[in-house]
């Protein structure tokens, strides 16, 4: 009977684990598939609670198809023909489709911080800012195309207050960054001056009954 060495059992050991990882990562994926919830049916619904103010699934809706669009522009580059491949990826240890959800709920949080802080301070846009906020937003409405307007179940006069708080937010990022002398990303999402401001200032929960069902991937792209 052959005799196995121990470095032949440790690679085998790894292997196994490997194996029995990704059939875990695949399940919890088919028990996730079955469990998803349409946006468009919960637009008034609570997504997320920033310092105790609600925001409704419409109130996030630019983050969602923001969000769906940079990550479908990426999955086309991995694979043209298919990017549902490059949705469905396991990479350190998170899904990608999970991970574009996790990164579009963090911009919302983000934003609307900083879109308090603003209104706090009566923070206002040149006019200036006013025509280019106006062009960002005439792009990106372009840009999603008809259907996916459509498929996200809000009216460009949502989109155009969305992109008026994300202007002021903007702004007031901007105004902090110079008060602190901090570095251009220092208040960005993953900022540590930002993370630090969020945790020491603010609270924030997410509707994570809903939000996790979402078919990230599949609201406003296909």
């Amino acid at each position: 009977m052959r005799k196995w060495n121990r470095r032949e059992l440790d690679a085998g050991g790894i292997a196994l684990l490997a194996l029995v990882a990704v059939c875990i990562a695949a399940v919890w994926w088919r028990t996730q598939r079955m469990d998803r919830i349409s946006f468009t049916e919960h637009l008034e619904d609570t997504a997320v609670t920033i310092d105790g103010v609600e925001h409704t699934f419409k109130d996030l809706a630019f983050y969602v198809a923001q969000q769906e669009m940079k990550t479908q522009k990426q999955a086309k580059a991995y694979d043209l023909t298919d990017p549902e491949k490059y949705w469905n990826l396991h990479v350190n240890g998170v899904f990608i489709r999970v991970k574009a959800r996790e990164l579009a709920m963090e911009q919302a949080v983000h934003d609307a911080v900083f879109y308090q802080m603003a209104l706090e301070t009566d923070v206002s846009l040149s006019q200036e800012e006013i025509a280019f906020m106006e062009n960002q937003k005439k792009d990106f409405w372009s840009d999603l195309e008809e259907e996916g307007q459509e498929r996200l179940g809000v009216s460009e006069e949502d989109i155009d207050q969305a992109f008026k708080r994300i202007a002021l937010a903007q702004k007031q990022q901007q105004i902090l960054t110079e008060q602190k002398e901090a570095g251009s990303e220092a208040y960005s999402v993953g900022g540590e001056r930002y993370q630090d401001l969020l945790e020491e200032e603010h609270t924030y929960e997410v509707n994570q009954n809903l939000w996790k069902r979402l078919n990230f991937g599949n609201i406003t792209v296909n």
